[in-house]
């Protein structure tokens, strides 16, 4: 096996573990918050959108470096760093304490993700829809995992008492990604004198800042599409089955939107996940479960164009330019995640669902007329 197959399988087997930890203990942390803390949803808005400023301010300064550094020191560094997130989430007791959990864990994201989307942009150009849509479907099939266990603990055997059990369950998948990551082959960063200097504007494709930070606008956290469906189920255990059943689903949408970006190119294919955005906000609004199901695809689609066109286009510093992305679409994730609890809390939890499908229409037509 040459060292760059070798790389981004390492990479696949580290994101499916991971994922298992993630998916595992985020898909009960909406419940948790809301039933056991009975913190507000503004507050699971900020927890959640905060991750994802966290995380992606992070991943700026571990992209920056992992083109220089040894990649797989990084990685190794991060695990660490969601090990120490699960110990909090084992024994925190307060809102505060899960804020602390959450963001270590966004931290430890923040650091992997660029070095992840970096080695697996090493792969062949013409292939780099496939290569992005297969890493996606690693990780939905750990989120299919830690899901299932989810829904298994809160049909059986979940009280507020066993929260610190159920979250232990989760020190094994990263204790698992920290020994494969040993294995990861790692070539020596290269010196490289490059044609754009790195601070200019046009080295970060501006218009494509712009058209995704829109879209992470409307790309709620999942806590809001997970309790609107709960509304509609009124049943914890029921709605952790539809999440696992969304979870799937997005599997499956990750491997044909890889597929269909290296077809259609970027523009067309943006042009679809404004249509699936729009779709499945307006779905939200009556039929919470057809919409999340609908959302399942937009986000699939949205995944893979953020990440392929960006591996595609780049030609040097990839880290750098990997980290910048992350960081806006984080960025707008937190502005996302407040103003939908804010209008969730303060009109009705339709609001934020009408609000995303009016912006999915003008990007459309933002699309259609300016790419």
């Amino acid at each position: 096996m040459e060292k760059t197959t070798k790389a981004i399988f390492i990479i696949n087997l580290t994101t499916f573990l991971l994922s298992i930890s993630y998916e595992g203990i985020f898909s009960v942390l909406p419940f948790y918050l809301s039933t056991v803390l009975g913190v507000s949803m503004f507050v699971i808005g900020l927890i959640e959108g905060g991750y994802d400023l966290i995380s992606n301010f992070v991943k700026i300064f571990s992209g920056y470096w992992s083109d220089f550094l040894n990649k797989k020191h990084i990685l190794l560094t991060g695990a660490i760093v969601s090990l120490i997130s699960k110990i909090y989430f084992i024994f925190g007791k307060r809102w505060g304490d899960i804020l602390i959990a959450t963001s270590l864990e966004a931290i430890s994201e923040g650091i992997q993700t660029p070095v992840n989307d970096t080695i697996l942009s090493s792969g062949k150009k013409k292939k780099l829809g496939r290569i992005f849509g297969i890493n996606r479907a690693f990780e939905n099939v750990g989120a299919v995992i830690g899901i299932s266990i989810a829904f298994i603990y809160t049909m059986f055997f979940i009280s507020e008492f066993s929260y610190r059990a159920y979250f232990s369950i989760f020190l094994i998948p990263v204790l698992l990604s920290m020994v494969a990551i040993l294995f990861l082959p790692v070539e020596k960063p290269k010196k490289r004198i490059y044609p754009i200097p790195i601070v200019s504007w046009e080295a970060f494709f501006p218009r494509y800042i712009i058209i995704f930070f829109i879209f992470a606008l409307i790309d709620y956290g999942y806590s809001f599409y997970v309790l609107k469906a709960y509304k509609q189920i009124n049943n914890e255990a029921l709605t952790i089955l539809t999440y696992l059943l969304f979870t799937i689903i997005m599997g499956l949408a990750s491997l044909v939107a890889g597929r269909y970006f290296d077809r259609l190119g970027e523009k067309r294919f943006l042009l679809i996940v404004s249509l699936f955005f729009f779709l499945s906000h307006l779905f939200m609004i009556f039929f919470p479960i057809a919409g999340f199901i609908i959302f399942a695809f937009a986000d699939a689609f949205l995944d893979i164009g953020i990440w392929a066109t960006i591996g595609k286009k780049t030609k040097f510093r990839k880290g750098f330019v990997f980290g910048t992305y992350h960081f806006t679409v984080g960025f707008a994730s937190l502005i996302s995640g407040m103003i939908a609890g804010y209008l969730w809390d303060n009109i009705n939890a339709d609001v934020p669902f009408i609000l995303g499908s009016v912006v999915s229409i003008l990007l459309f037509f933002i699309i259609r007329k300016h790419f």
